[in-house]
């Protein structure tokens, strides 16, 4: 919703430049860098409900090739790294290790006694002539694939080899963190998604994550990275913490959250890295917001690309001078958001510049017409709503609904650490 307001701006100030046009002096409307990236108090202002989960999830693999010879923990139980978690029956490794070597010498004999029968082949062709020269070359073309065909074999063999070597080196698994084991999958199984359960699953003994969700009408509020404050539901206390990831690869859907013409949107899960826990209970709900009063001092800069000329090449944007003219104003960007579609500015614009939507009749010298939060903010008791003297009215909500996660008290980091382990410590 947010960015659809930005593009409604961007085209209302592109007719009123284009009004303008008709008058004596030609001007262009220039808006708030501040407005059009969301750092200042225009547009919504985005809380979001959460819940607080447990730390980071470390999920242990075990190798297929191997079988266990004992678990050495159970759920339940504090582990620190280094600890033992499980190892594998050696005997059935060293017998696979040799049946795979016998293998291997099996076909290095293949191999060498096939590039022989090439060798014979080509000299019998090299005294042949006619017919039996030809039949000679379709041999040699045979044999040729049969060689390739070895090789290939061989290689995955020696593959093969080595990876048994590797895991035969240490018998015991070890765990990589420390924490408390979650759980322990020995028969396998699913979890709600589908996806294929660890062998073992660690979760940190210390520290919270918070799970929220962010919907497609208020995504552009949430990055990761960025700071957030949380509140309590009941009291007055507050933490920081910094958006660790957001999921766009487990959507979740809701039709009476958010929908339009074409049909429901998405949501999706963010979770956020605290500060400090202190004071917070697992499964306690909170509020999350992006951050007001913890945002670094530097307002970073995600400019939409659609201000933005010869982005590939040599950047700029039309900007405002200090003699309130228009001028072509060059850009040093960083890392391009392809969803969000917006570049990073590293230097160029500040948050307290205006920039013009880049229109054809644009040029330099022309007088800026400037439009900033002050234009658009509501009185009060006002809801928040603009009409550019009744060109292009929008209805903007005050606050976007909240959407409650599911009350799971033990929800787990989905993002999380995945070890794939072998014999090896």
């Amino acid at each position: 919703m947010k960015r659809f307001v930005l593009i409604l701006l961007a085209v209302v100030f592109m007719a009123c430049t284009l009004t303008a046009c008709g008058g004596t002096e030609e001007t262009a409307s220039v808006q708030s860098v501040r407005m059009i990236c969301g750092l200042g108090p225009v547009g919504l202002s985005n809380r979001f409900a959460g819940i607080v989960s447990a730390g980071e999830e470390t999920k242990i693999e075990k190798d297929e090739s191997f079988k266990i010879d004992e678990i050495k923990v159970s759920a339940g139980d504090d582990v620190v790294q280094g600890d033992v978690l499980f190892t594998y029956d050696m005997e059935a490794g060293q017998l696979d290790l040799e049946k795979a070597k016998l293998t291997l010498e099996q076909q290095q004999a293949s191999l060498a006694n096939l590039k022989s029968q090439k060798e014979d082949l080509e000299k019998q062709k090299a005294k042949a002539n006619g017919n039996l020269e030809l039949e000679l070359s379709l041999e040699i073309r045979d044999v040729e694939t049969q060689i390739t065909e070895a090789e290939y074999n061989l290689k995955s063999k020696e593959n093969e080899i080595s990876k048994l070597e590797n895991s035969m080196q240490n018998a015991s698994v070890v765990s990589p963190v420390t924490g408390r084991i979650q759980a322990i999958n020995e028969q396998g199984g699913y979890d709600d998604r589908g996806n294929p359960l660890p062998f073992i699953s660690i979760v940190a003994n210390e520290g919270y994550l918070i799970k929220g969700y962010v919907n497609e009408a208020n995504i552009a509020s949430i990055t990761e990275g960025g700071v957030v404050l949380v509140h309590s539901r009941t009291d007055d206390q507050t933490w920081t913490g910094t958006v660790r990831s957001i999921d766009y690869e487990n959507p979740a859907q809701n039709s009476n959250y958010y929908s339009d013409e074409t049909g429901s949107s998405s949501k999706y899960p963010f979770y956020v890295a605290l500060d400090s826990s202190d004071g917070l209970m697992l499964g306690q709900h909170v509020y999350i917001e992006p951050g007001t009063d913890a945002v670094p001092e530097e307002d970073i800069i995600q400019l939409p690309s659609y201000y933005i000329l010869d982005a590939d090449s040599s950047p700029w944007v039309w900007a405002q001078n200090g003699s309130g003219k228009l001028e072509k104003r060059k850009l040093n960007l960083g890392g391009h958001d392809e969803m969000m579609d917006t570049y990073t500015v590293i230097s160029g614009l500040d948050a307290s510049d205006f920039i013009a939507f880049p229109e054809e009749n644009l040029k330099p010298g022309m007088t800026c017409t400037t439009y900033s939060e002050a234009d658009f903010a509501p009185g009060e008791g006002e809801s928040q709503s603009f009409d550019m003297g009744g060109m292009m009215p929008a209805e903007v909500p005050v606050e976007v609904p909240m959407e409650e996660p599911m009350e799971e008290p033990m929800e787990f980091f989905d993002d999380s650490a995945v070890v794939e382990s072998g014999a090896e410590g």
